[in-house]
């Protein structure tokens, strides 16, 4: 067994550290950085990040960041450190707010729990997840958020805000949309895939105007449902099954009825929505239109559509790079890099859904039974870093802007994340903007056991990680614990 595994084994709980046939000390031994002082670090006491620059969104100032007791405390040249402060020289580095990834999947359909998927995220510079509670039959909101939230309590070392789904959008469920802000979690997630959606409209219409009065956010999958199934039978119809005509089984099109639809929606009821994962420009030209005419719509794409295209559907492993919508053309991947740029994208999202090799590989799978998504956690934020601002000319407020802050505004938690500033939680990446590594799985701290990007050489990456006023990473290695994770609690939004 290797170091890496152990810590995956242990990191899973007791259960995992008696398979492995270790101690709950050895557990420690792993996972708790070495005391500055007379006891384990933890977040009461003081951190001093000194000399980098810190990077917020509407700036870069060359500070020093002082951490008290897991919040930001002064943000200023020169501090003089306190008595029993940890200092971090962050000389020739820069200090970043913590990413916030909204759009992970820690469900057990997929391989990573709160604790793997945690340790990917810590690695790659993400304080923050947001994952989904599905509802269970007879289940409410807040019932499904509190499920899930005691896996939190247990498992995550990052921290966490969790979006309700379930389908239909009845009216009961459009009815608790008021339980679920006033729980701190105002975010639920509707699927336009599927083929019953048009059945539903006028129930989707109802949550969405209650989720308005409630402030809560809809997250939108937007593709249209009836025209996957009419792709899908015609393929079917012609023999064409296999996972090689995946593309032609969601084509733009589809993605771009289902766009329209949802900025009309937006239009008439002006309930705050957000579209996952976009993949095309003419989706991307369709939300475009809706911001510029002042709705409240929010755009997030994800890094399979930035580092790859249509050009990587052809092949043996082809399929391990299959997500929901499929890769798409060289010049949708060059419209969605200028949006981030321009600010038609919001939000750079990594729609994490891992899964195993011989998962992805299953001979039986066919474009009617797909398993879509990727691991991503580890690697977004350096690769974006190093393509974005590296070779792109992507500022370093507007790589902040897209990877933390936006992400805290729209899911109600600024300003306590997403910048850094006195008040702010304590969530701070020390980012190496020249070093250089290679892209490989076999570090991915995810339970998936490939990456799409093996090989790829990434300049700029995460040195320290902290979250909360704890060190969570240090020098490539996880060293917070389950269970120090928290469930945030956000604000609605009108």
């Amino acid at each position: 067994m290797t170091r890496r595994d152990a810590v995956r084994t242990l990191a899973a709980g007791s259960l995992g550290i008696a398979a492995a046939g270790l101690t709950p000390g050895a557990l420690g031994a792993l996972t708790t950085p070495r005391s500055t002082g007379s006891g384990p670090w933890s977040a009461e006491g003081e951190i001093l990040v000194r000399g980098g620059r810190v990077v917020n969104a509407d700036g870069i100032v060359r500070a020093d960041v002082r951490i008290v007791n897991g919040t930001i405390a002064e943000v200023a040249p020169g501090l003089t450190p306190g008595d029993g402060a940890r200092v971090i020289d962050a000389a020739g580095k820069l200090v970043l707010p913590g990413g916030i990834d909204p759009h992970t999947h820690l469900q057990p359909s997929f391989v990573d729990d709160f604790t793997t998927g945690s340790m990917a995220a810590l690695a790659g510079g993400v304080t923050t997840v947001g994952t989904f509670a599905y509802m269970r039959e007879g289940e409410s909101c807040v019932a499904a958020v509190e499920r899930l939230n005691e896996q939190v309590r247990t498992d995550a070392i990052a921290d966490v805000i969790l979006h309700a789904s379930v389908w239909p959008p009845t009216a009961d469920v459009a009815a608790q949309m008021g339980a679920l802000a006033a729980h701190g979690q105002p975010s639920f997630k509707i699927f336009m895939t599927r083929a019953d959606f048009g059945a539903h409209l006028s129930e989707v219409i109802g949550l969405l105007e209650a989720a308005r009065d409630a402030g809560v956010l809809v997250m939108v999958h937007c593709e249209d449902g009836a025209l996957l199934a009419a792709a899908v039978r015609g393929l079917r119809a012609a023999g064409r099954t296999s996972l090689d005509f995946y593309s032609e089984s969601r084509p733009v099109v589809a993605e771009v009825a289902a766009a329209e639809q949802a900025a009309a929606l937006c239009e008439f009821t002006g309930a705050r929505m957000y579209a996952v994962h976009v993949s095309s420009e003419r989706a991307l030209d369709a939300f475009a239109h809706a911001k510029a005419r002042g709705l409240p719509f929010h755009v997030e794409t994800r890094p399979l559509y930035l580092h790859l295209n249509e050009d990587n559907t052809t092949g043996q492993d082809a399929v391990l790079a299959l997500g929901q919508p499929p890769l798409r053309s060289r010049s949708d991947t060059e419209a969605l890099w200028a949006g981030l740029a321009d600010g038609r994208v919001d939000i750079l999202a990594t729609d994490h859904a891992p899964w195993r090799r011989e998962q992805k590989l299953d001979p039986e799978l066919s474009v009617a039974r797909v398993r879509p998504g990727v691991s991503n956690l580890q690697f977004m934020l350096p690769m974006y870093f190093s393509e974005g601002v590296g070779k792109r000319g992507l500022s370093l407020e507007r790589f902040v802007e897209t990877t933390s802050t936006h992400a805290a505004r729209i899911f109600g938690l600024y300003p306590r994340k997403g910048v850094i500033r006195p008040g702010a939680d304590g969530d701070v990446v020390v980012w190496d903007p020249s070093k250089t590594d290679t892209v490989r799985g076999a570090d991915d701290l995810s339970n998936a056991d490939y990456t799409v990007f093996e090989g790829w050489s990434v300049t700029g990456w995460p040195t320290v990680v902290i979250r909360r006023g704890e060190v969570v990473m240090e020098g490539g290695r996880v060293v917070g614990r389950p269970g120090t994770g928290v469930l945030a609690r956000r604000d609605a939004g009108r």
